[in-house]
Order: C-alpha cells, then sequence, then structure tokens
C-alpha cells in the first residue's frame, strides 16, 4: 500500500509541475503577444517563458527519476529470484554428486609385441 500512495503522490507531483509549467508559458505567452517592444516583453519571457520550461523540466525529471528506481526495484526482484533458482539448483547438484558413484577400471597398457596394438603407440592418461 506504501508503493501505491508513493506512487500516487510522485504522480500527483509530476502533473502539477507539468501543468504549472504548461500555465506559465501560456500566461508568458499572453504576456509578450500584447507588447512590441521587446524590452517589455523580457519580464514575461523570463518569468513566464524560463519559469514554465523549468518546470515542465523538473516534472520531466521527476518522471525520469521515478522511471530509474522502478528499473531498480524491478532489477533486485529479478536477481533475487535468480539468486534462489541458483542456490536451489546447486543444493540438487550437490544432492546428487554426494549420491553419485564412479567406477573405474585400470588396465596395464598392451606391450608393443601384443597384437591389438597395430604398431601405433597409444596416448596414457594418468
Amino acid at each position: 500500500m506504501n508503493n501505491r500512495l508513493t506512487k500516487l503522490g510522485v504522480n500527483t507531483l509530476t502533473g502539477a509541475l507539468i501543468a504549472g509549467g504548461l500555465l506559465f508559458v501560456l500566461l508568458g505567452f499572453l504576456g509578450v503577444r500584447r507588447e512590441s517592444n521587446i524590452v517589455l516583453q523580457m519580464p514575461y519571457i523570463a518569468s513566464g517563458g524560463i519559469g514554465g520550461l523549468a518546470l515542465i523540466g523538473l516534472g520531466a525529471l521527476v518522471v525520469v527519476q521515478n522511471q530509474i528506481r522502478d528499473q531498480a526495484r524491478r532489477a533486485a526482484a529479478v536477481t533475487e529470484s535468480l539468486e534462489e533458482w541458483k542456490d536451489a539448483a546447486l543444493n540438487e547438484f550437490r544432492a546428487f554428486l554426494e549420491g553419485a558413484s564412479l567406477e573405474m577400471e585400470l588396465r596395464d597398457p598392451a606391450p608393443l609385441d601384443h597384437p591389438q596394438h597395430n604398431g601405433r603407440r597409444e596416448a596414457t592418461v594418468g
């Protein structure tokens, strides 16, 4: 539930920042369009335009930061799941190895003059 409230709060904050930024840009445009003198347009551009763009950028930054947090949570959950799977697989493999037995028969190599030798030397593993 806490995650839902946090997500709702972040979404509300983002919406308010972007809506406020759009409102500032709109008010700045409405002020600029009536003035033909550039000196009189500057306060509208500075307060409405730049301030509005800053609020829109801040809202976008909050969205991106929230997305990165969500991805990090998902990656942590996947990593934890993989760790659990790895531990279970290793335990099964260890149990298999403990129950397995290996039987080997060692034979003396055939002498060089033996009929099965065919004149070739065979490599021995030792």
